[in-house]
């Protein structure tokens, strides 16, 4: 049986049993299947044993090859991420990703910048050479790339309210992350036009009681921040994805947060170098530094939904909301039309 997530209740369209023998057979089949929109991840700095980071960059070969990969796990649509790194790698990153925009259309929104305009406190795996204010220059070759730019991750700190505008006049969306600001601080950058928040609860402040709400407090109270939540068990607890998804509702979406030991076998991609570092793609304790610092993740779409359905508790509509319409509604788009094919351990088996 073939059952279609938010397009119809259970029954195959007329037009899809008319034109396609294959779904026929998906839809008299005993066992269940699931329609349901393409996958749309938020934050990707690398898959399959590609890798984007601040050494390296961004190149129109490695955007090719993610996309690639991307597509045989339903993720039809990305948002490449660059972590912090210096000028001359942020503007050849930016200078790519217009060019694969211009190839490949709605392949891409753009790049997500992550850094370098974060808080040293809350820098995670990424480099503090490089961590900077987001003015001059950097405001300057943003702003001539524009068009390319999907969204920043910001510290409130790192900027200032008149720069702020200018980037949001072009289009490009601010997210909230990697900060230490606090709830009144990050309740105020909200209020100047930030729409996103970065990996809820991962590098940002939390409160320590009731008394004292911070970062990602600020984030679920508001009435309009869309935030990207790592659903691989490993970066946030699944009680505290539970806690996300009843403060955020509709605006809980689902991210991987994924590195390039996404989509290979674990046992072979045993380590790899992001950020300047080896990192080490443990079993339990996910992808980590010598440190323990966690740089990212090795999870897959498919597998991140059913982490929430499995061990979340989520509804699986509600779990297909996180991971293929709520990211395109938080970038201004929209993505209901089925077009993967779920077996009934939410693996894909048909991307159409």
């Amino acid at each position: 049986m073939l059952k279609f997530i938010h397009c119809c209740e259970n029954d195959l369209p007329e037009k899809y049993r008319r034109n396609d023998s294959l779904l026929k057979e998906y839809a008299q089949s005993e066992e269940v299947f699931y329609a349901i929109p393409s996958f749309y991840d938020l934050q990707v700095n690398g898959f399959n044993g590609i890798t984007l980071d601040g050494a390296s960059g961004v190149t129109v070969e490695k955007l090719s090859c993610i996309a690639s990969s991307l597509r045989k796990y339903g993720c039809m649509k990305f948002v490449p991420t660059l972590i912090t790194s210096p000028y001359d790698v942020l503007r050849s990153s930016l200078a790519a990703t217009a060019d694969f925009m211009k190839m490949h259309p709605d392949v891409i929104p753009g790049l997500h910048i992550e850094g370098p305009f974060i808080s040293m406190a809350k820098k995670g795996i990424h480099s503090e050479e490089y961590i900077r204010n987001l003015e001059g220059r950097d405001l300057e070759l943003i702003l001539e790339y524009a068009d390319a730019v999907s969204y920043i991750t910001l510290d409130p700190q790192r900027i200032t309210p008149l720069n702020m505008q200018k980037l949001i006049s072009r289009g490009i969306r601010i997210s909230l992350g990697h900060t230490d600001a606090g709830y009144n601080e990050a309740e105020a950058f909200i209020k100047n036009g930030a729409t996103l928040g970065t990996h809820l609860f991962n590098a940002m402040t939390l409160a320590k009681n009731g008394r004292t709400p911070m970062t990602a407090e600020a984030i679920m109270t508001s009435d309009n921040v869309y935030c990207g939540v790592i659903a691989d068990g490993v970066h946030v607890n699944y009680g505290m994805l539970k806690l996300a998804h009843l403060t955020l509702g509709k605006r809980f979406v689902m991210v991987t947060d994924c590195l390039s030991a996404a989509g290979t076998d674990p046992h072979i991609y045993r380590e790899f170098v992001f950020a300047g570092k080896t990192i080490y793609n443990t079993p339990d304790k996910g992808c980590i530094d010598a440190g323990g610092t966690l740089g990212g993740s090795r999870l897959t779409m498919p597998e991140g939904l059913a982490n929430l359905v499995n061990h979340a508790g989520f509804t699986l509509p509600d779990a297909v909301y996180a991971a293929c319409i709520a990211p395109a509604e938080a970038l201004g788009e929209r993505n209901t039309v089925p077009s993967v094919i779920l077996g009934s351990d939410y693996s894909v088996r048909m991307v159409m």
